[in-house]
């Protein structure tokens, strides 16, 4: 399995009234995750997509999300441990990629999935914010990090 972890701290504020952690942080863990793969190059494994993805204000080229879709598993309930985000590409396209992604439960005895989530991103033209072919060094660099889609479930 070729997937990128990333390990991050949750925050007092990230509960609800439950003590369990709410659904709008894992928006905000789920992009974070992406933020530290794709852009920093902070995982726990070099991956090489930062030299590739990293939109800097000179950037020709930038990613967009174009949608998000988050499953919750089981609940998370607010720890001092980080979780743990797995982080793969699902599917790669011209100008879109499919970034899946496994959020684990940090504080767990044993490997515990939370949540799973699928962000369809695209790469744009930074100038007209048009769709633009994923070049072909960044298509050798997300091969190393491809691995198998996630099947969501269905209502």
């Amino acid at each position: 399995m070729a997937r990128a972890h990333v390990e991050l701290q949750l925050r007092w504020g990230d509960q609800d009234a439950y003590g369990h952690v709410n659904n709008v942080a894992y928006a905000r863990l789920l992009e974070e995750a992406r933020v530290r793969v794709l852009w920093m190059g902070a995982a726990t494994e070099p991956t090489g997509l930062e030299q590739h993805f990293n939109a800097g204000e000179t950037a020709e080229h930038m990613m967009l999300v174009a949608s998000q879709q988050i499953e919750f598993v089981r609940v998370l309930d607010y720890s001092a441990r980080p979780v743990i985000v797995e982080m793969w590409i699902g599917k790669l396209g011209g100008a879109n990629l499919e970034i899946h992604c496994e959020i684990l439960d940090g504080a767990a005895t044993e490997r515990t999935v939370v949540a799973r989530a699928i962000t369809a991103a695209v790469m744009v033209d930074s100038k007209t914010v048009r769709p633009t072919k994923i070049t072909g060094p960044a298509r050798e660099a997300v091969a190393a990090w491809m691995d198998e889609p996630l099947v969501l479930r269905t209502r």
